[in-house]
């Protein structure tokens, strides 16, 4: 006889041996691997909300079905942008108005409801296309700092003249600090503002090798700005490497966790071994060292843009052979375009070892031939250990002169490293990839003089580092050229009146940021003056 409970124990192993018949099969997933695509902006703005917000709906939704993992989502494209901004306005595809919502966070909304990595796409040195109107909210960058201003941003030719509209675009000039500033203080609004898994730059480049002898960029490379005394070349491609480096700086000390990365063009240079052909070598005729940022560990990964066919005149096979030769530990993943052999190049991918592809781009592409192809399982986007659990540090932070202004292109070292960082114009510097121990940071300006600081730094940190750099000696508040408790007192002084009469330096009292003269400021000169060091934090 069956008793109640066993009845019920008999209900039970039934009803879990049904569930387990007719519970769906969890999908088995690949091995881990990049599978985006580009999302211009072209493809997804409108005039009409709704149809704006259904594209972008629809392609994310498409993304997930197909098994991609992740979008590079085109928001900035020459100066003007597809979210709201303080700095630049609207553009073109609204009409350069504000459309009354924000497309950007709805594209990340809608990206995390199908899971699916997103990564803000920014063109970062193109000005405009054509000459915007005077009138946008706000203005736009061009009718300040375009060709005809009193202060142009643009490249320049070799005769030192503002050059206008090539290759589609009036282009900033890479050497010209003002002009990286203001791209920098554009993505750090994004970082800062959206919630975004990554950073992406595209048009990061010149339209051509006989560019940009502007004056600022002129000065610097005779000045300052070249501490290595490098050639015309190889300082114009430090310029945007340079740029880089304290773009990740600068993200790093808001959110670490944001990949960044780039999309180079698919030849960088002639290889020995490698590819030989006759086309464009971005290295030489752009000023783009693709090889070089992974080397030096500027960037995340990049996606070189190898848009030819495997086995053409322009191999896909050896070009992405060449890139990978040059990973910096960091990850590389071939760039494709739907005119080519795309699916077949997503197998070449694998072959070689490479974590992943992109493909240009979202209109043009056939998703049911990745479904029915190399995605025909959903994969999880690859690891960055160095993002995941970092090994190594990151100081940055921001130069400033005996008057509080930011001063550009001071020399910045580090114990162990004789490579000379530089501030850009904000003063802002970055050091990166730094092991793990105590160092020694000076900052120099050659007519102020020179500040050092002792930083700890362990595996991960990012740590903001300032320095004051002025002509006086800081601390040394009465001018006798030696720090003593005197100054400390003269400090206190200054704090308690909220002024220096004439005889004590209100500069060399403030010597602890944030600026003011505060009681820290008298204790860190009194440690001076006893021999204990200058300690502000």
């Amino acid at each position: 006889m069956t008793t109640a409970r066993g009845k019920l124990g008999l209900v039970a192993a039934v009803g879990v041996a049904g569930m387990l018949v007719t519970a769906p099969a969890v999908a088995q997933q690949a091995a881990p691997e990049m599978r985006a695509v580009w999302i211009s902006r072209f493809e997804w703005p409108s005039s009409s909300r709704t149809t704006a917000q259904t594209r972008i709906r629809t392609m994310m939704q498409t993304l997930r079905d197909n098994n991609f993992n992740a979008v590079l989502f085109q928001v900035r494209g020459q100066c003007d942008v597809l979210y709201p901004s303080p700095y630049e306005p609207w553009g073109t595809q609204f009409n350069w108005t504000n459309p009354g919502w924000d497309p950007l966070q709805y594209a990340i909304d809608q990206a995390r409801a199908n899971g699916i990595e997103f990564h803000a796409y920014i063109n970062t040195h193109t000005l405009a296309a054509g000459t915007p109107p005077t009138n946008t909210v706000p203005q736009h960058p061009f009718h300040r700092h375009g060709p005809t201003s009193a202060d142009p941003w643009v490249i320049h030719d070799t005769n030192g003249n503002p050059v206008g509209a090539t290759d589609s675009y009036f282009w900033l000039s890479p050497g010209h600090p003002d002009a990286s500033a203001w791209t920098r203080q554009a993505i750090v609004h994004v970082v800062e503002n959206y919630d975004i898994d990554g950073l992406h730059f595209d048009r990061i480049r010149t339209p051509g090798a006989g560019y940009s002898y502007d004056p600022r960029t002129v000065a610097r490379f005779n000045g300052d700005g070249n501490p290595h005394g490098e050639s015309w070349g190889d300082f114009m491609r430090s310029q945007i490497t340079r740029d880089l480096r304290r773009i990740y700086g600068a993200v790093a000390l808001r959110k670490p966790h944001v990949k960044i990365t780039a999309a180079p063009f698919g030849i960088c240079r002639r290889e020995p071994g490698g590819y030989q052909g006759t086309g464009t070598q971005s290295y030489y005729s752009w000023y783009q060292d693709s090889f070089g940022w992974m080397e030096k560990r500027v960037l995340d990964g990049i996606f070189p843009m190898i848009y030819w066919d495997i086995g053409s005149a322009h191999p896909f096979e050896v070009l992405l052979a060449d890139f990978l030769k040059y990973t910096g530990g960091r990850h590389i993943y071939a760039g494709s375009v739907t005119s080519r052999d795309y699916i077949a190049q997503v197998y070449e991918t694998r072959r070689q070892g490479a974590p992943g592809t992109t493909v240009f781009s979202y209109n043009s592409v056939d998703f049911a031939a990745y479904r029915n192809g190399p995605y025909t399982q959903p994969a999880p986007v690859p690891r960055m250990p160095w993002k995941d659990n970092p090994t190594r540090a990151i100081v940055a932070g921001t130069i400033r002169d005996g008057d509080n202004q930011p001063i550009l292109d001071a020399w910045v070292t580090i114990t162990g490293n004789s490579y000379v960082h530089l501030s850009g114009a904000d003063g802002f510097y970055t050091v990166l990839d730094i092991v793990p121990g105590t160092y020694q940071v000076t900052a120099r300006k050659n007519g102020l003089g020179e500040s050092t600081r002792t930083v700890h730094l362990g595996p991960g940190d990012v740590k903001e580092l300032d320095f004051r750099v002025s002509s006086f000696l800081p601390g040394d508040v009465d001018g006798n050229n030696a720090i003593t408790p005197t100054d400390a007192q003269a400090a206190f002084h200054c704090y308690i009146t909220g002024a220096c009469p004439d005889g004590l330096d209100e500069r060399a009292a403030d010597v602890c940021p944030p600026d003011g003269i505060t009681p820290k400021d008298a204790l860190a000169i009194f440690g001076l003056a006893i021999g204990l060091g200058l300690e502000c934090e």
